[in-house]
């Protein structure tokens, strides 16, 4: 395998040569360029989806999901999910930065890359955070919460996939106790159980984070304020105090992250593993609808 830096902002291109399988590529050394450089792109190794999935497994204590979206196939085999959300461009952000369920690691395989434009996008938190002025730093030491409602079926299915049987609780009320137990239970989020059966919660996380798993202490804003709603309500989010953010602050946040961000430049059959405390990905506008991105989430 030769290895070259991705970009002069982040990044690593691990590239096979003859021979070499990503079978040979151990916990550690995964660990050790994604602490060193926050994302990888695996180029020219002979994969396909089960061999990602096999990929995910073998580097994961556990896996997550974005209950949103579909599995390529309905055995639990495969954990890929086919990435499926609209035509827009998508702004940056953590995979499921803005709630509770929040993986250590997002990974995307890239089955038809685009042949224009359509280019998923990463930007390094932490090159961010030490690009921003003192000023800006202050303004971000107080959390951020992060409030939305999320409907019964969506709560439920993720609750299912978590579960050590993989089957849904036989009544709500049990269910939602499964869902508080899979809830980060340090006292940031609440969570309350709808008349409908839907659920809304309030999650309180720091705006600049110091947890990634592989650069332990490294500060990097790492968030979803930029985020998505595709297939969900558009949270609300504010300071801890209940101030929202303002249109000035965001937009003086963006121009410094613009500065950090680049294209992934898909090639057929690439793989992207991203620290997901650490770096976050957006997405150019779709201009070629073939391009097929599988996304897959877990925990280090």
């Amino acid at each position: 395998m030769q290895t070259a830096a991705h970009s002069s902002q982040a990044g690593l291109v691990v590239q096979a040569e003859a021979g070499d399988a990503l079978a040979s590529i151990d916990k550690a050394q995964l660990a050790n360029w994604l602490g060193r450089h926050g994302y990888i792109v695996l180029r020219g190794f002979a994969c396909d989806v089960q061999g990602f999935s096999d990929l995910v497994r073998a580097h994961s204590s556990r896996i997550s999901l974005d209950p949103a979206r579909q599995f390529h196939d309905k055995d639990g085999k495969v954990l890929a999910q086919k990435v499926d959300a609209g035509m827009d461009a998508i702004g940056l952000h953590c995979e499921n930065g803005n709630s509770p369920l929040w993986p250590d690691l997002c990974w995307f395989f890239c089955t038809q890359a685009p042949a224009v434009g359509s280019q998923t996008t990463v930007c390094d938190g932490a090159a961010v955070y030490r690009d921003l002025s003192p000023q800006m730093r202050a303004a971000l030491s107080q959390d951020i919460v992060y409030t939305r409602s999320v409907g019964v079926e969506l709560w439920k299915n993720y609750v299912r996939h978590a579960s050590d049987d993989g089957q849904e609780a036989a009544d709500t009320r049990t269910c939602f106790q499964r869902l508080l137990g899979l809830v980060d239970a340090s006292g940031t989020t609440q969570v309350e159980l709808n008349e409908d059966d839907s659920v809304t919660y309030s999650f309180r996380t720091p705006p600049v984070l110091h947890r990634s798993p592989f650069s332990p202490g490294v500060p990097a804003f790492a968030n979803s304020i930029f985020g998505p709603s595709f297939n969900y309500e558009r949270p609300r989010i504010t300071f801890a105090d209940g101030t929202p953010l303002s249109d000035a602050m965001r937009a003086a946040l963006d121009d410094v992250c613009q500065r950090h961000t680049v294209d992934v430049g898909w090639q057929d059959n690439d793989i992207v593993v991203i620290d997901n405390a650490r770096v976050m990905h957006g997405r150019r506008r779709i201009e070629d609808t073939r391009r097929t991105i599988y996304n897959a989430l877990s925990y280090y």
